[in-house]
């Protein structure tokens, strides 16, 4: 995938001491693989976020592999007899998120496991008047979602996390 370094599997290699960055804003010193989220850009760039204060700063690629989660491997669009839009994104394993139109004007977001079991179910926004279509959602996962880090998704959005990783150590 195109947001993922060159896989670098050198053992004697420490993780823990490679790529050490400073964030140029809260000046926290952390090392690549906690960064909640790395945009690979290829070549000589990739965008870390702070874990501390999530501030996005430009750094030299990870020199070790960086855990991803699983991908998104397709998505759909819906639209009931209500008029009502669904819009889904499909991971590798089975698993699925929505973001449902209901009646009332909000957007949930929803997390299926891949059995097909609701495993967490929230509003997509806290107030009513900034909901957007579930499709703005869907984008926005998009775009967002490549970037996470297997630990980044476990803080940030820990209810896909819990469906997404629970095979993983």
């Amino acid at each position: 995938m195109g947001n993922s370094p060159p896989q670098k599997t050198d053992p004697t290699v420490d993780s823990r001491t490679v790529n050490q960055i400073t964030c140029p804003n809260c000046k926290h010193s952390f090392p690549a693989h906690r960064a909640p989220r790395i945009n690979y850009r290829g070549g000589e760039d990739a965008e870390y976020t702070c874990p501390e204060c999530a501030t996005r700063s430009t750094h030299q690629p990870p020199e070790t592999y960086i855990e991803r989660p699983p991908a998104i491997v397709d998505h759909s669009l819906q639209t009931d007899e209500e008029g009502l839009t669904t819009a889904r994104l499909f991971f590798e394993g089975g698993a699925w998120l929505q973001f449902r139109q209901a009646s009332r004007g909000w957007v949930r977001e929803e997390m299926f496991d891949e059995q097909g079991k609701e495993t967490a179910s929230l509003k997509a926004e806290i107030r009513k008047d900034t909901c957007r279509l579930p499709t703005d959602y869907l984008i926005r996962e998009v775009q967002r979602y490549p970037t996470y880090t297997t630990t980044g998704l476990r803080i940030q959005r820990p209810h896909i996390a819990a469906v997404l990783l629970h095979d993983y150590s």
